[in-house]
């Protein structure tokens, strides 16, 4: 196995993790979890420009919840091989929950780079059709993000190119992110 299959392995690994996480924190407070990473196509998932746009991303997320007098039951960041991890169990509705995240997403400057996906107490994921919203867009065409990345219409390249201008065009124009 060559490094870049053992780093592949080592993503899909956390994934899994991530997944039984999800699990374990849903059965143990069975309410309303968070799981929040950024997408971030390719081997490299970690540096200190992602982990910076994470946290931002958490701190602005966990503003958001207290300004609408959400309760924050449980928080825990991370890093894996698959890059930055933050979970968040809250005491509120999915769909109002689900409707808080997707609007950072698409008005935050760097919206496009974060995922945050919402699961209710029963473990099930909410969908952003759920709420009456379109699939996201990919970063480099019209199309669905998700159909995108299935069929490969874009090299790994292409998207981290675009994510890095995205990124750099902030940068210049703020101090912060």
């Amino acid at each position: 196995m060559n490094k870049e299959e053992q780093v592949l392995e080592k993503i899909l690994n956390a994934r899994e993790k991530r997944a039984e996480m999800q699990r374990e924190l849903i059965n143990i407070y069975k309410n309303t979890l968070i799981s929040f990473t950024l997408n971030i196509p390719g081997v490299e998932k970690s540096n200190p420009t992602f982990t910076k746009i994470h946290e931002s991303a958490i701190e602005l997320l966990e503003e958001e919840l207290e300004k609408r007098n959400i309760k924050l039951v449980y928080k825990m960041v991370q890093t894996t091989a698959d890059g930055d991890e933050g979970f968040l169990v809250v005491d509120e509705d999915q769909w109002r929950v689900k409707r808080i995240t997707t609007s950072i997403e698409e008005n935050h400057k760097l919206g496009r780079l974060f995922d945050f996906d919402v699961f209710n107490k029963d473990g099930e994921q909410v969908s952003r059709s759920e709420i009456g919203l379109h699939a996201r867009k990919c970063l480099l065409c019209n199309n669905s993000a998700k159909a995108c990345a299935r069929n490969r219409n874009h090299s790994v390249i292409e998207i981290l190119n675009r994510i890095y201008e995205i990124i750099d065009y902030e940068q210049l124009y703020t101090s912060n992110f």
